[in-house]
């Protein structure tokens, strides 16, 4: 399933951003539903694709996976690559997929065997 989300607020003193979620096809624009504050000390910074992944598992998925799919949407996306720069990403709205966390990338620096 395909999601969105728009980062309103960028509060480094607090290490926290404050963001809306919403399904891709959501019947409302991205502005109507809720937002919430997340703490963003957890998150992956490595590139644009690693955060979007990282903030998604934390709280995305569930809040959008709650919402209902038969819906047609009405909400433009951007799909984001590239460098990170968080305060880049404050007022966009953003594509990424919900996923289920079975399989992914495990990211460490080293491995003993």
């Amino acid at each position: 399933m395909k999601a969105i989300f728009k980062i309103i607020e960028y509060l480094p003193d607090t290490k926290q951003i404050v963001v809306r979620f919403a399904r891709y096809n959501a019947p409302q624009s991205i502005d109507k539903y809720s937002k919430i504050a997340v703490d963003y000390s957890q998150l992956d910074f490595q590139d644009m694709e690693s955060f979007t992944k990282s903030l998604m598992r934390t709280c995305g998925d569930d809040r959008v996976k709650n919402q209902e799919n038969n819906e047609t949407g009405v909400n433009e996306a951007e799909i984001i690559t590239g460098e990170f720069k968080l305060s880049d990403l404050v007022g966009r709205v953003i594509e990424c997929k919900t996923d289920d966390h079975k399989r992914a990338v495990l990211k460490m620096r080293r491995v003993e065997l």
